[in-house]
């Protein structure tokens, strides 16, 4: 098995993340509960696995690919952090007893989401669209792999896990808290979700997840804020965005401890 040529394993996986993609379209158009999430992380899963083997890939091809997911994953991603925020701002609201303010905090952000998601299926029958799906096909078909995918899978997989994570690490030096280290533990999850490494993906998760957390809240601050909402629920807010980071430096411990071992 550990002589087996990375290229079939990959080939495998760009495969079905291709297929998921292609299946999550149709329930997203529909805004089917949770469909938009769904399909913005199966694309945000096949970018961060393109990226992550970026050697074992044709360059120019992947980038191509990579460049349209990076286009659709964003406007995805505008009606999908609208309906987080509203959601997020419901919920708040409900734990300090003030539902009386959802028509004036939370409709303008269901009226904007309404709007990105008329965006995007109108997106869907474009040009950029048409050429993302032939993309797509091709890449399903037949991955194209370069010749460095003829290498032991068990050799690849360890290098571009090792490198993935030090990437994490590297980038919490510089500032723990930043978008590149919630970038980063993100992609490390989805490429060792792609190779079976579960522990190293639920640690990649974990500080993903934590991060992610925290940029929420701190965007929902913000749209409270601006929105004229009392003091009193935006401290709240602010106040559960610090509380959030609070387990941040044991989760990257965690991490180092695994690439130290």
């Amino acid at each position: 098995m550990a002589d087996t040529p990375a290229g079939d394993l990959l080939a495998r996986v760009i495969g079905e993340l291709v297929t998921d993609v292609r299946a999550g379209r149709e329930p997203a158009l529909a805004d089917d509960p949770d469909a938009v999430h769904q399909l913005r992380t199966s694309v945000r899963r096949l970018r961060n696995v393109l990226a992550g083997f970026g050697r074992y890939v044709e360059k120019r091809p992947a980038h191509e690919l990579r460049a349209h997911l990076a286009s659709y994953g964003a406007l995805l991603g505008a009606g999908r952090d609208l309906e987080v925020r509203a959601e997020d701002c419901r919920r708040v609201l409900a734990e300090l007893g003030r539902s009386d303010l959802e028509h004036a905090l939370v409709d303008p952000l269901l009226a904007a989401h309404g709007g990105a998601h008329a965006v995007l299926v109108d997106w869907h029958g474009s040009p950029d669209a048409a050429a993302l799906d032939h993309l797509l096909g091709m890449w399903g078909e037949k991955a194209p792999l370069a010749g460095r995918a003829r290498r032991p899978v068990g050799q690849v997989r360890r290098s571009v896990l090792r490198r993935e994570l030090r990437r994490v690490l590297d980038r919490a030096e510089e500032g723990e808290t930043s978008h590149d280290v919630r970038k980063a533990a993100r992609r490390l999850r989805h490429v060792a979700e792609a190779v079976g490494e579960t522990a190293l993906a639920r640690a990649g998760k974990d500080v993903q997840g934590r991060l992610g957390d925290h940029r929420d809240a701190v965007l929902l601050a913000g749209h409270l804020w601006s929105a004229g909402a009392p003091a009193v629920v935006v401290a709240h807010v602010e106040a559960a965005a610090s509380r959030v980071l609070e387990g941040l430096p044991a989760d990257l411990e965690a991490l180092r401890a695994m690439d130290e071992s």
